[in-house]
C-alpha cells in the first residue's frame, strides 16, 4: 500500500514539474500596458458615433501611439463634444485625436489612455 501511495505521489509530481517547465518564459509574454480609463462596448459607440461626423483631420500613425505612450509632439488635441461628455462622463477631463480611422483618448497627463477602433 505505501509502495502505491509513493509511486501516485511520484508520477504527480513529475507530471507537474512537467507542466511547469513547458510554460514560456515571462521574456516572450506581450504586456499590454493598463489603460487608464476603462470604458464599455457601449461608451465606445457612444463615442465613435457622435464622433464621426465632426470631419476632423486624421493625424499619420505613428509607432508612437500606444497606450500608455506620452502623446507625440506636434498632434492637435480636441475636446469631447459636450453631447458625448453626457453621455460618458468618465471622459470629461480627456482629450482625442483620430489616426488612420482610430479615436485615440488622451488623459489630463498627456499619456494615450485607449484606443477606440
Amino acid at each position: 500500500m505505501k509502495r502505491a501511495v509513493l509511486t501516485s505521489t511520484l508520477v504527480v509530481t513529475l507530471l507537474a514539474g512537467g507542466a511547469v517547465a513547458q510554460a514560456p518564459p515571462k521574456d516572450d509574454r506581450r504586456m499590454l500596458p493598463p489603460r487608464s480609463i476603462q470604458l464599455s462596448a457601449q461608451q465606445d459607440y457612444v463615442i465613435k458615433e457622435n464622433l464621426k461626423d465632426m470631419h476632423i483631420e486624421q493625424v499619420p500613425r505613428t509607432n508612437e501611439i500606444r497606450i500608455g505612450n506620452k502623446v507625440p509632439p506636434g498632434i492637435g488635441l480636441h475636446d469631447f463634444p459636450p453631447l458625448v461628455v453626457e453621455k460618458v462622463s468618465k471622459v470629461k477631463t480627456y482629450k482625442f485625436f483620430i489616426t488612420e480611422n482610430q479615436i485615440v483618448l488622451v488623459s489630463p497627463q498627456n499619456e494615450i489612455a485607449d484606443i477606440i477602433e
